[in-house]
């Protein structure tokens, strides 16, 4: 029936295309189970992490840094240095506290680690005394929802009572999980009794602890049997509020008087003590942050956390405010409306285009596969081997394939149109058509597949995110072969050309359309390709050179080259830290420094621009440990400002100006969250001093990179201490150094005298010294100490105490110390990756010359992207073999996979004009639209190789089949590249700032694909010819005829 000789009775194609109702059933199978599971598939921010950190963490209070690393981490880490799946140890060490973070090997169960973690901590028996039990645990993540904010006129008490109501009518409703409260205090009395007290009535403090222990406790005693049943036995005495306290006996009299708690001390039913503040908006608040577990629906946890608020406001007194802000999912709504739109008006575009050239019927049928990959695609994420969730990284993967994944269809369409149009149409004419191009075409597809599989296989904590991406573009890929080759024939088939009621108009454009196409063919097309094939050598040379223009672009700094984008968003945040021993009052003045240079920078935006809605929607503060503040501004959307967030930033930098007693004052733009800052080291030394020396002359060196900013050096972070030591006296009488620490502890954080459980919270009772007697060093000099005999000796008689420089924070890994080094950089003058590389292969080595025994790691954001990008780099050299053997197998040849595979760089040339063009710096979205536009190049050159060798092998000589190809593939390769401009064209002119992180990838895949045309319609006859010539061993082919 055609002169190709294709059988046309045999294979799956010819299978399903002669059974209609088999082709159909496949295809409402996958749309009935995608639209199911579209249906049930939970929507989040981000994908899934799958936490491999088990977390430790040992209250030591009263302790410093160096008692916590002393008295526990070593102990730990001791213990768990025999688990040999434990891959990184990473241990803090701060005041009050011990945390230890294991990085656990991800090949192996990690509860099952964490029980052989808790085994070996269990174990350890000289913990000490005054520590609590140690609070082990796998970390998991969670999805952030949405923040409920309270804020007004209340007491600290009742606001208390208020956000723990708040928190437990949220959890009431179904549709949320986790719900965690901040910004308020835990409950504690406070005893406190003054030393002028204590020595009246030779008392000590740990013997008034001991009295409210005894006194104050429920206790069962089992039970009498009676002949009419058990009555059971207790004994009820616990205290719980302060006028219980106050009635607890001390001293009983011989003349049956008695001193009571209440006699002496004074009783605080209050909350622990802390140096810090809440604000919301100016107004003392707390708050609580709504997350998503399991596999919850981001969107409707939000939803119904959002209408509780809107339900509640009602409902709170005059002066008391609520509200939600940071609510993450405004902009999942927003990336999966674009989507929508872009999807939408993408489709459209492409129907127009395919309906100029193509049958009407062939084109709508064409669109389908569109739907239908999608969802395909949904019904395969939500198996267990997948296991994704639509997530704002997922949704990128959609818009990329976009404008690719309808090209097989296309190419198969065309194919079977242009055997209908040639033979008739017939069930065999397009069952020809479609076998035609079947195998080209699946081995181009299959490329493009191997091209993404290195995505599934990143490394480090951010490996989800190209694998959420990775996942949809295979999979829709994977299901555009299944509908373009077992679906798409029987429709065809089915789907004769009409020339009747509106088919004729269209038929009409057709008509015109296509020959306009032939004779732009054989007018344009041929007498360039011919000359190009005649110079064939100067015509590589030129695209070579064009490559070097581009390459010189990039190494230019003309485009700029960043791994990761650097989006405007609607968030700012900024940190202040003052040095030790600072006052509230300095805090306080810190922080409205802080608060006043943010409130001008939003006066002058409304005075430059007129918008009385200005920059500032929410603004939180929070301090904490009596010298730490944060701020979190959320800012209006970015779609209704003029002012990036970036710009913000620098603004509210230089206002703020010089803080007096501030040690770090830190701005930046909330991108930066979670991951440390942008250019991020760790020194590790096993000894200290090296370790400070070496650090002070790294922040030094970092400081003098042009854009980075917010330097900070751990090492700096040392605050004085008090050492304490016994004089020759003490040991004569009877006094310790345990003694002593004990009572000084005793009198200054306090002896810890029980805790009870009052409602749904533990409360701590503690006996201490006043507040007043607190507060100076001369208070520990004024107190006095207690042998065991029971005499009260003053402490300068028994001790000493020596002032010596300390730290506030240490930090251990694997067993050595380690000091953090980074800074923040300005995106505007500096890229982090840059800097970080540079200072990984040239100062920090010289570094480690200088100071023996040290060693460096990337830390933060610095250390997660090297390893996804050393992963990707590794993976995608390994596919570049996986693609030259499916290049192989379909030529049948082991040179001409070389000819499509040198071709790939050449694609490049497009997509970095485009980014030239538009102003974009080059990041790791553009390198995701770049292995697309490969995928592209190599399908399209694929089938040119292979129908140019079919016309040789039909007799054809070498140049007559080139020409003859190229003009048979030109329009199939015009509509594949013009469909994927337009599918992306509404992307490339989205202002949206959800589209900021997706236009570098449009950009790449749709500028690069009109360079790509012209690689695919010229280069590769040319590169076909050349390798000839050189089969030829250095002789000519004949030269191109002068006319067709």
């Amino acid at each position: 029936m055609t002169e190709e000789n294709i059988d046309t009775r045999s294979g799956l194609i010819a299978w399903f295309a002669r059974n209609p109702v088999a082709a159909n059933l496949l295809m409402f199978l996958i749309l009935a189970t995608g639209i199911m599971a579209a249906i049930s598939m939970p929507r989040t921010v981000n994908p899934e992490f799958v936490s491999d950190t088990i977390q430790i963490v040992v209250p030591y209070p009263g302790a410093s840094p160096d008692e916590v690393e002393l008295g526990i981490i070593l102990k730990i880490e001791e213990a768990l240095k025999d688990i040999d799946t434990i891959e990184k140890i990473q241990s803090t060490a701060q005041e009050s506290a011990a945390t230890i973070l294991l990085e656990i090997n991800d090949e192996v169960e990690i509860n099952n680690v964490l029980d052989e973690v808790k085994s070996a901590i269990d174990g350890i028996s000289n913990m000490p005394e005054e520590s609590e039990k140690p609070v082990v645990k796998h970390l998991e993540m969670r999805d952030h929802a949405v923040n409920i904010q309270l804020w007004g006129n209340l007491s600290e008490r009742d606001m208390k009572s208020l956000i723990d109501q708040v928190k437990n009518e949220l959890l009431q409703d179904p549709d949320i999980g986790y719900v965690n409260t901040f910004g308020s205090r835990d409950y504690e009395v406070s005893i406190e009794v003054s030393e002028a007290d204590l020595l009246k009535y030779g008392l000590t403090l740990n013997q008034v602890s001991q009295a409210i222990r005894g006194s104050s406790l429920n206790l069962p005693g089992g039970a009498i049997k009676t002949d009419n049943g058990e009555i059971m036995l207790r004994a009820k005495g616990q205290a719980y509020r302060q006028h219980d306290f106050e009635r607890i006996p001390l001293i009983n009299y011989p003349d049956g008087t008695r001193l009571t708690v209440g006699d002496i001390a004074t009783i605080k039913d209050g909350f622990v003590e802390s140096t810090g503040f809440s604000l919301f908006n100016g107004g003392f608040s707390m708050g609580a942050t709504v997350y998503a577990v399991g596999d919850q629906d981001l969107i409707k946890v939000a939803d119904a956390a959002k209408a509780y608020v809107e339900r509640k406001r009602a409902e709170l007194p005059e002066g008391v405010n609520i509200d939600y802000w940071a609510d993450i999912t405004h902009y999942l709504k927003g990336r999966l409306g674009m989507m929508v739109k872009n999807l939408g008006m993408g489709a459209l575009l492409v129907f127009i285009v395919l309906t100029l050239f193509l049958d009407i019927k062939l084109a709508f049928w064409v669109m389908v596969g569109l739907p239908l990959c999608f969802l395909g695609t949904f019904a395969m994420m939500t198996t267990p081997m997948v296991d994704i969730s639509l997530n704002m990284i997922s949704l990128f993967g959609f818009i990329l394939v976009l404008g690719i994944v309808v090209d097989d269809a296309i190419i198969i369409g065309e194919s079977a149109g242009s055997f209908s149009e040639k033979y008739g149409h017939s069930v065999d004419s397009v069952i020809a058509g479609a076998k035609r191009v079947a195998t080209p075409a699946t081995f181009g597809v299959l490329t493009t597949i191997v091209a993404f599989l290195p995505t599934l296989f990143a490394e480090g904590v951010f490996a989800p995110f190209p694998a959420a991406f990775g996942w949809v573009v295979l999979l829709c890929l994977s299901f555009s072969l299944v509908e373009s080759k077992l679906i798409l024939p029987a429709h065809l088939i089915h789907s004769k050309p009409s020339r009747k009621g509106l088919f004729k108009y269209t038929h009409t454009l057709q008509t015109f359309c296509n020959g306009l196409l032939q004779a732009f063919i054989k007018r344009v097309y041929q007498p360039a390709l011919k000359s190009a094939l005649r110079n064939r050598y100067i015509t590589a040379s030129s695209f070579v050179a064009v490559m070097i223009l581009a390459g010189g672009l990039v190494a230019g700094g003309m485009v700029r080259v960043i791994m990761m984008p650097s989006v405007p968003n609607d968030f700012i945040q900024a940190s202040l830290e003052m040095v030790e021993g600072t006052t509230e009052e300095q805090m306080l003045a810190g922080y409205k420094q802080f608060n006043d240079a943010l409130y001008a920078v939003d006066r002058e935006y409304k005075a430059e621009t007129g918008n009385e809605t200005g920059l500032l929607k929410h603004v939180f503060a929070y301090a904490y440990d009596g010298r730490f503040v944060n701020f979190m501004a959320e800012l209006t959307k970015n779609e209704v400002r003029t002012m990036v967030s970036d710009e913000l930033a620098e603004r509210w930098r230089s206002k703020i100006g010089e803080i007096p007693g501030a040690r770090v004052i830190a701005v930046s733009t909330a991108q930066d969250m979670g991951g440390g800052q942008d250019v991020q080291f760790k020194l590790i030394s096993s000894q200290p001093e090296q370790l400070k020396a070496a650090s002070k002359e790294f922040a030094r060196h970092l400081s003098t990179y042009d854009g980075i900013y917010d330097v900070r050096n751990g090492s700096d972070s040392a605050q004085d201490e008090i050492v304490l030591s016994l004089k020759p006296m003490a040991d004569s009488m009877g006094v310790s150094l345990a003694d002593m620490a004990t009572q000084i502890r005793h009198a200054f954080y306090g002896a810890e005298a029980q805790r009870m459980q009052r409602a749904n919270d533990e409360v701590k009772v503690m006996v201490r010294y006043p507040e007043a007697e607190r507060k100076a060093v001369s208070d520990l000099e004024n107190m006095y100490l207690h042998t065991r005999d029971g005499v009260a000796v003053p402490f300068t008689v028994l001790a000493n105490a020596d002032i010596q420089p300390g730290y506030s924070k240490l930090t251990r890994i694997n067993g050595e110390r380690a000091v953090t080094v980074g800074g923040a950089v300005n995106r505007l003058y500096a890229e982090p990756d840059n800097i970080a590389m540079e200072l990984k292969e040239t100062f920090l080595p010289k570094l480690s010359q200088e100071y023996p025994g040290l060693s460096f790691k990337m830390d933060g954001m610095t250390e997660e992207s090297a390893k996804i990008f050393n992963s990707l780099f590794v993976g995608f050299a390994l596919a570049m073999f996986g693609i030259y053997a499916l290049l192989a197998v379909p030529l049948k040849s082991y040179l001409q996979p070389l000819i499509i595979m040198g071709v790939i760089p050449f694609g490049i040339i497009g997509a970095v004009i485009g980014h030239l063009v538009m102003d974009l710096p080059l990041d790791m979205m553009s390198l995701f639209g770049i292995i697309a536009l490969s995928g592209v190049v190599v399908n399209d050159s694929l089938i040119m190789v292979d129908f140019i060798n079919r016309a040789v092998a039909n007799g054809s000589s070498i140049v007559d089949a080139v020409v003859q190809s190229g003009s048979q593939r030109y329009r199939a390769i015009m509509l594949t590249s013009l469909t994927t401009f337009f599918g992306l064209a509404p992307m490339l002119v989205e202002t949206s700032t959800q589209a900021q992180f997706l236009i570098p990838m449009a950009v790449s895949l749709g500028f690069g694909i009109i360079f790509a045309t012209v690689i695919t319609l010229i280069l590769i006859p040319c590169l076909y010819v050349i390798l000839e010539d050189f089969k030829m061993r250095g002789g000519r082919l004949e030269e191109a005829p002068a006319s067709a």
